[in-house]
């Protein structure tokens, strides 16, 4: 656990001051730009106390115990203290202040991390690392305070901290009316080779043989379909699965994707971090990963299986066993030739066969909630004024 650093607070004192100042807005976002313009040319300056950039974190269990410890500032901290002769167990406090050029790296900020006993004596030319403070502590809740506001963003707020802007994407549409709107098209009209292309296959086993094949459908694999069902592809065997076992086996993975979904899995959207867990940070999406909340990591932590993939696996199997659908697609692509007649009738010999297990598809799909729309929750503030 870490607590903000005066540096922080007094920053988001001063910002919050300005926000609810009832100035006119393009006065209010002059203030803050201007605020920090000057934060920062006192602070390369040195001329803040060295006290003010103290970073207090909590030591979650013993400093030994930490497998990733070379990155974490208050861990090498508390193994200075303990081969000093003290002693520092879990839930102790750390204080302490980066110091030098970190260029960005955990690894280098924790072996910069000193006490501030160390950095006040009086041979020492320890000296707060600026650009750290300013990209780690100081940028992350201005950026968060100032998203709101119309006529700034990160961007912009990075320039005045006197950072790179490179680094820095734009993550706030401000009204501006300057920003690429991305247009989505429907769903339904995307071609399904890109719509379910994350799906995971549909993998069939004989009973007969125990082999194993993956099944994509009457239109993608015709060739795995006769007027008995689907075969088995083992030449050897070249026996039709049962409707019963096709039925069962398409539940399985449907329950396969369904506790991989509620596993709730999440991963960071940085490479270089790539965290998994599923543990949710207090601070909403923000990634805390291996570099711990001293460093921080600019990712941003996303599902790794959403709802959406969930309800794009169930209709990736209704699909495939759609007769209706099948039937509609040839009719469009290749009327009157000789394979879409011989497809054709294989739907129709086969339909109860595939309406048997598009039902059991449906009854998950009728629990989705992905494809309802609960208007009476929606209105219900019109209802209640009538």
């Amino acid at each position: 656990m870490a607590i903000l650093l005066d540096a922080q607070l007094t920053t988001c004192r001063k910002l919050l001051n300005f926000l609810l100042s009832g100035e006119d807005p393009d006065t209010v976002v002059e203030n803050i730009h201007e605020y920090l313009r000057n934060l920062t040319k006192k602070m390369r300056e040195f001329a803040i106390p060295v006290q003010k950039y103290t970073i207090y974190t909590q030591l979650g269990k013993d400093p030994k115990d930490y497998p990733n410890g070379n990155s974490m500032p208050s861990v090498q901290v508390a193994l200075r203290q303990i081969a000093k002769g003290k002693h520092v167990k879990a839930k102790d406090v750390m204080s302490f202040v980066i110091t030098g050029e970190s260029s960005g790296s955990a690894e280098a900020a924790a072996k910069n991390a000193f006490t501030l006993e160390d950095i006040m004596k009086k041979d020492s030319d320890l000296k707060p690392d600026i650009d750290y403070y300013l990209h780690k502590q100081i940028l992350p809740p201005v950026e968060r305070l100032c998203a709101p506001i119309s006529g700034t963003n990160v961007t912009r707020l990075a320039e005045c901290l006197g950072l790179d802007t490179s680094k820095y994407r734009i993550s706030t549409v401000s009204g501006a009316g300057n920003a690429d709107v991305e247009i989505h098209p429907l769903e339904s009209q995307i071609p399904d080779s890109v719509r379910f292309k994350d799906a995971t296959p549909l993998q069939l086993r004989c009973r007969h043989c125990t082999q194993s094949f993956v099944f994509e459908g009457l239109l993608q694999t015709p060739g795995m379909v006769s007027a008995e069902g689907v075969m088995c592809q083992n030449s050897a065997c070249a026996k039709p699965l049962s409707t019963l076992s096709i039925a069962a086996q398409v539940e399985a993975q449907i329950r396969q994707s369904t506790a991989r979904y509620y596993n709730a899995w999440l991963v960071c959207d940085d490479p270089a971090c790539a965290a998994r867990t599923r543990q949710m940070s207090v601070y909403g999406s923000r990634c805390l990963g291996p570099k711990n909340l001293a460093q921080g990591c600019m990712g941003r932590m996303h599902y790794e299986y959403t709802e959406k993939d969930m309800y794009n696996q169930l209709l990736y199997f209704q699909n495939m066993f759609d007769v209706d659908r099948a039937m509609d697609k040839i009719s469009k692509q290749a009327a009157g030739s000789e394979s879409s007649e011989k497809v054709g009738v294989l739907a129709e010999l086969n339909r109860d066969r595939f309406e048997t297990v598009k039902d059991v598809v449906k009854g998950y799909l009728d629990k989705n909630g992905r494809q309802w729309v609960a208007m009476d929750t929606l209105f219900a503030f019109a209802l209640k004024a009538m």
